[in-house]
């Protein structure tokens, strides 16, 4: 198999014979070195290896003022009713506050409303708001711009996959100019979690459009403009929580993760989130002029499965597809311990998650015998015929086409074909959310309460008022679901979620690979950031340059 390797005595790229890594899969830097050309694979290296083309150069880095943040796709909606892509969520937590936020810990914590308060046997929650508070132009934030940012998705006035989420909500009140009341049909203790800036609060009768085109909130960054490939935020300099010590942040558009990491280390952006190939993380680690910044993450990334498809809809095919996937290997290899394997979509140490759920192991044998007792023989015996095949969806971005070709090679040694079909994000995404595909790749962000299952495996959650995808259907399953979120306190929900674990496990309408471990990429002098669970941008009001 050939790769590339750089003759620093030579100052040249040369292409090589390269062993396997373990049972013949490529490391993803090697991939990317055999897909490259030449020219820029030498520049690459020179730049991210110091030493091995003479002394490490540091980037040219902009304005104290300027924060430029690449991203593989632009936002596909600005409003926060509508948008539920990454960087659409990313925009809205410079932009809008919601009702609460997330500490760096995941936690619940005020923001825009001050205080709350739980009435009527937890069928009431009252909202008291901060005084003071404008949006970007300049009108009073009040309860009523709360009721038409909730009351629009509830109404029907907006189309948006986050209808379900907010189902239990029957109406909003209104109290006074600065008190708002959520009344409920039924107790439900993951409300506030709902209520977080991907949420938003937007201006009383703001459309979705108007969002969209211009979108207006109480953040600390204001909408400036937005381009084909970069979209730019300048400071709110009224903020109510402290004026941002960075003046405009950029995020710019860069879908090849190569060269994210060539405009890193040239400095033409600064600062890269969960999005790098894999390999590089290590080499920036070993760079003098950057830091990288690691935690433990809650962004859960898991196969989608069609589950109205004929052949999917069988339990032994799901199961006999996750059995022969080596998780591990993919996590150890392709994203070099980035990742932990995982059974449910919740991450280590919430309190809802279940620790002892079993590991489902790599076993392409048990595999093929499941396939046989489902009906599908093998064709040829030896031969290169597969028992059955499918069609996997996923976006262009290098690294999730190269683990689609790794599932797809291991699923081979089980008898299971799979076409690997690759799009830019939009194509993708708009597949995704209309049900067109068999089997897709996918991240869930921003994983801090397990109704994360009612909004995208519910039965009632089918889109467009859900994200239930796959159009999953268990009947204990969502007794178990809306039991727990019936519930106000964590102690008494968490036995209803442990059992609905157990047979998300059991069924699989996803198949789980890995929860990510968060890191950032950022030259030194950029100080401030913080790593959030689902690797949210919150930090950036606090960042700044120091030379």
């Amino acid at each position: 198999m050939l790769g590339c390797r750089f003759d620093a005595a030579a100052r040249q790229l040369e292409i090589v014979s390269l062993p396997k890594t373990s049972r013949g899969t490529l490391s993803p830097l090697k991939e990317l070195c055999r897909r490259r050309s030449l020219p820029s694979l030498l520049g690459f290296l020179c730049l991210l290896a110091p030493g091995s083309c003479g002394p490490a150069a540091p980037p040219d880095l902009p304005d104290e003022d300027l924060l430029v943040i690449a991203v593989a796709n632009s936002p596909t909606h600005l409003d926060p009713r509508v948008g539920t892509d990454q960087t659409s969520g990313k925009v809205c937590q410079l932009v809008l506050n919601g009702l609460v936020t997330k500490n760096e810990e995941g936690n619940i914590v005020p923001d825009l409303a001050e205080s709350w308060e739980i009435l009527d046997e937890g069928l009431r929650y009252r909202f008291h708001l901060r005084s003071g508070v404008r949006f970007h132009d300049g009108r009073k934030l009040g309860a009523e711009d709360v009721v038409w940012t909730y009351g629009s998705i509830l109404d029907g006035t907006v189309a948006t996959a986050k209808r379900a989420a907010f189902a239990v909500v029957e109406r909003l009140e209104a109290v006074d100019t600065t008190t708002v009341d959520l009344i409920l049909r039924e107790p439900f203790g993951a409300l506030l979690a709902d209520l977080t800036p991907a949420q938003g609060i937007i201006p009383r009768g703001a459309t979705a459009d108007e969002m969209n085109t211009h979108p207006i909130g109480t953040g600390p960054f204001r909408f400036v403009e937005r381009t084909p490939e970069t979209l730019t935020l300048e400071a709110n300099r009224d903020y109510w929580n402290g004026s941002p010590a960075l003046e405009r942040v950029v995020f710019k558009e860069v879908p090849d993760s190569t060269v994210r990491a060539l405009e890193l280390l040239n400095g033409s952006v600064q600062l890269v989130v969960n999005d790098l190939t894999p390999d590089v993380v290590p080499l920036f680690r070993k760079n003098p002029y950057f830091q990288v910044i690691e935690n433990p993450g809650a962004n859960y990334a898991y196969l989608g499965i069609n589950l109205e498809d004929p052949k999917l809809a069988d339990p032994r095919v799901r199961r006999a597809l996750a059995l022969s996937i080596d998780r591990q290997r993919l996590v150890e290899t392709l994203w070099r311990g980035l990742g932990v394997v995982t059974e449910t979509m919740l991450p280590r140490g919430l309190w809802a998650t279940h620790e002892g759920l079993e590991v489902l192991p790599y076993d392409p044998v048990e595999a093929e015998r499941l396939l046989q007792e489902a009906g599908y023989p093998d064709p040829d015996g030896d031969g290169p015929r597969p028992r059955i095949s499918f069609t996997y969806k996923t976006s262009n971005n290098e690294v999730y086409l190269l683990q689609a070709q790794v599932i797809q090679n291991m699923a081979r040694q089980a008898g299971i074909a799979i076409t690997v079909r690759s799009f830019e994000f939009a194509t993708y995404y708009a597949d995704v959310r209309k049900g067109n595909f068999q089997i897709f790749s996918g991240i869930r962000t921003g994983i801090v309460d397990p109704n994360i299952y009612r909004l995208v495996l519910h039965s009632t959650a089918l889109p467009p008022s859900g994200q239930n995808r796959g159009r999953y259907k268990n009947l204990r399953f969502d007794e178990l679901i809306d039991a727990g979120a019936r519930q106000t306190l964590p102690k008494d929900r968490r036995p209803y979620y442990l059992e609905a674990q157990e047979i998300f496990a059991r069924d699989l309408p996803y198949i789980s690979l890995y929860t990510r471990v968060n890191y950032a990429v950022l030259p030194n002098g950029l100080e401030g950031y913080v790593n959030y669970p689902s690797g949210e941008l919150f930090s950036l009001h606090r960042m700044h340059w120091v030379r």
